[in-house]
């Protein structure tokens, strides 16, 4: 694909590093690993071909609630391990990184290691990648709104926006999401009103280049009208 060809920005919600280790009969914790190595290679390639923003669904606050801590404590290892064993590739690829979400619910050592690795990474600006980790999108509507009642702002789209976790972020352009079920699962209700939305049974572990080549294909053949 070439890189004038790209979408703008591209949200993924990454289902299916569970079903991807049954499937294997292996643990779940490998899955995830499995998960967050593939992660590394699809903003690899978003990068390469000129993906400006790339929004992930990492942990929803559904996620954080009813899985069991043993998961979720590896969960967050996992990621605590790539933002640092990935950090160079993460560089020198020209990747800025973000976190989204209500962060304040996350183990201290957790929120501090999120915050050097964005500290370290803020300059760079080939590919800006949000990870959303503990997000909720209805919950983050209701958050702007209170700020912007708070701030004594007059309640409008602009202003909503303004005070979104994605502020200064464009609306996706496309969101797909992996592992075959065809719902957003409270991933950037706000944000994807006018996204075209892309479904595979690929699940996440196995989603390639070959595979996102195929989202962007089939995105491209699409016409926009944006709701009119």
């Amino acid at each position: 694909m070439e890189k004038n060809n790209a979408p703008k920005h591209v949200g993924i919600i990454m289902d299916g590093n569970r079903r991807w280790a049954a499937n294997k009969n292996l643990p779940s914790s490998a899955g995830h690993e499995a998960g967050a190595e593939n992660l590394q290679r699809i903003v690899e390639v978003a990068s390469k071909i000129g993906i400006k923003y790339l929004t992930v669904y990492a942990l929803s606050t559904e996620n954080l609630k009813s899985r069991k801590s043993i998961e979720i404590s590896f969960l967050f290892n996992t990621m605590l391990k790539m933002t640092k064993s990935k950090f160079s590739s993460l560089n020198e690829n020209g990747v800025r990184l973000k976190f989204i979400g209500d962060l304040s619910k996350l183990p201290k050592n957790v929120i501090k290691s999120f915050k050097d690795v964005e500290d370290k990474l803020s300059k760079n600006n080939k590919l800006i990648l949000t990870a959303a980790i503990n997000y909720g999108g209805r919950y983050e509507i209701i958050s702007s709104v209170r700020k912007v009642v708070s701030d004594r702002q007059e309640i409008s789209e602009d202003a909503i926006n303004s005070n979104l976790y994605t502020a200064g972020i464009p609306e996706p352009d496309l969101i797909i999401r992996t592992g075959g079920r065809k719902r957003l699962s409270n991933f950037l209700l706000w944000q994807g009103t006018y996204s075209e939305l892309y479904f595979t049974d690929t699940l996440w572990p196995d989603f390639n280049e070959k595979e996102l080549k195929k989202a962007l294909d089939d995105f491209h053949e699409r016409v926009r009208n944006f709701g009119a």
